[in-house]
């Protein structure tokens, strides 16, 4: 992975510096090339693998020979293979996290504009792949140019969104793009660039109510009026690949014109260690969890998907009948379940809906059924974001009229937008008990943005 990167980065050294090119540098270059396609990382798949093959493929086109042509076709048809399972039907990456598929988006345009500069090519598989995550990435895209923090999304992981889907679609609408190396590289990938860049969002159609990417296992409601929720309901990750998955099912994320207002705590770190089990878990999201009492009143609370050391995961839990739609009074719902509790003998429906949207004011109804054979604990997580003071959850309701012994307690947590950041915050939870039966837990939020004191949004320049 690691010399991948090595070897791209003095690629374009040696390409924007022709200087620093002499002839010791490019065997070593080459021998570096020579050693990555010997010691491919197509055991661990994902994006260790496409960043192989992108740098491979890339780095055969520097020289000549038959052994660099060999290199650099090798690499594309073993790309193409890979870009087939890779890319899922909704164009989301496998791995289900929006920084890995900006950087593997971002890797594949550059290998494009690189092909069509060199060899005047350009592989309809490979502009069938762009599209589709490109697509994938308008989608997603929040006010302000965030996106969903589901799975690992640490911001400083990939570019920024905007950069990469201008890289994009310039090279999809042989265009030009709006930042350094980039633009260079549309400019001369294209045979008649336009001197103007491209902004993303004076290009795309306000955005549908309802977004399902039923591969990916999100659902975005836009209601109006800036608010934006994201609800993950889906595949956590591949079966063979759980580097990236946190225990995050039936989670949601609640945005305002481009601020946060509710939201997990996102990644700040790597490893194995109590940041990384913690960032992972279904406490650091908006998530219902459901423990097992114990004689010593300690709780063991069941994680949907067993996440443990810094990039394991055991039992993922599988996704049931998610729906999503709009109603005749104007609001929109997610909804859906997982078998994540079966093994305990439970199941968990969460229904999210949006309803009373005003240019500053919505209502957020969340609800849970619960049903269960045993005595179980429950406890509900709301984390706020690092502006949002404890004061806005104050016209908060809460009912659950068959659960027992519940409390509510406020919790210090963090909000990590990269690695090493951790601002914190105030996370609210619910907790209590559920005898065996059916149970339905429903908590509304009448929510006010005017009531915040919050700094004013930046619109993107794309």
């Amino acid at each position: 992975y690691t010399l991948s990167l090595r070897t791209r980065n003095w690629i374009w050294l040696f390409r924007c510096c022709p200087q620093l090119a002499t002839p010791w540098r490019l065997q070593s270059l080459w021998q570096q090339l020579r050693w990555l396609q010997a010691h491919p990382e197509h055991c661990h798949g994902g994006n260790h693998w496409l960043e192989n093959l992108t740098a491979l493929a890339l780095g055969g086109l520097q020289f000549a020979g038959p052994d660099a042509q060999a290199m650099h076709r090798r690499a594309m048809r073993l790309l193409q293979k890979e870009l087939s399972s890779q890319v899922l039907a909704d164009g989301g990456h496998e791995e289900r996290s929006a920084s890995y598929h900006l950087l593997m988006l971002d890797r594949l345009v550059e290998l494009a504009c690189s092909l069509a500069v060199i060899q005047a090519e350009r592989p309809s598989w490979l502009v069938g792949a762009i599209e589709a995550m490109a697509t994938w990435v308008r989608a997603v895209r929040l006010e302000g140019g965030a996106a969903p923090r589901f799975n690992d999304s640490a911001k400083d992981a990939a570019p920024p969104l905007d950069e990469v889907f201008s890289f994009a679609d310039g090279y999809l609408q042989q265009q030009l793009a709006s930042s350094g190396l980039r633009n260079r590289l549309l400019q001369v990938a294209t045979t008649e660039p336009r001197p103007s860049p491209l902004v993303l969002h004076a290009s795309v159609s306000a955005p549908a109510v309802v977004t399902e990417l039923p591969a990916t296992g999100w659902t975005l409601l836009r209601p109006g009026h800036g608010w934006e929720l994201a609800f993950k309901c889906g595949v956590p990750c591949p079966p063979h690949l759980p580097p990236h998955v946190h225990s995050d099912q039936l989670s949601v994320e609640l945005s305002f014109r481009g601020q946060w207002l509710l939201s997990e705590a996102g990644t700040s770190i790597y490893g194995n260690g109590p940041e990384r089990a913690y960032e992972r878990s279904g406490a650091a999201h908006n998530v219902l969890q459901l423990g097992l009492p114990s004689a010593s009143g300690d709780v063991q609370w069941i994680e949907p998907v067993e996440v443990w050391g810094g990039f394991r995961a055991a039992r993922k839990a599988q996704p049931r009948h998610r729906h999503s739609g709009t109603l005749n009074d104007g609001s929109c719902f997610a909804a859906g379940s997982h078998d994540g509790f079966d093994h305990i003998g439970a199941s968990h429906v969460r229904c999210v809906q949006l309803s009373d949207v005003r240019p500053h004011q919505i209502n957020l109804a969340v609800a849970d059924a619960v049903i269960t054979r045993r005595p179980l604990q429950f406890r509900q997580w709301w984390h706020l974001a690092p502006s949002v003071p404890k004061e806005w959850m104050d016209a908060l309701v809460f009912e659950a009229p068959t659960a027992e012994v519940i409390q509510t307690s406020w919790h210090t947590t963090w909000f990590s937008e990269g690695f090493g950041q951790r601002t914190p915050r105030q996370s609210f939870c619910v907790s209590g008990c559920l005898p065996p039966g059916e149970h339905h837990l429903r908590i509304t939020f009448p929510l006010s943005f005017a009531s915040l004191s919050l700094p004013p949004v930046c619109p993107a320049s794309g």
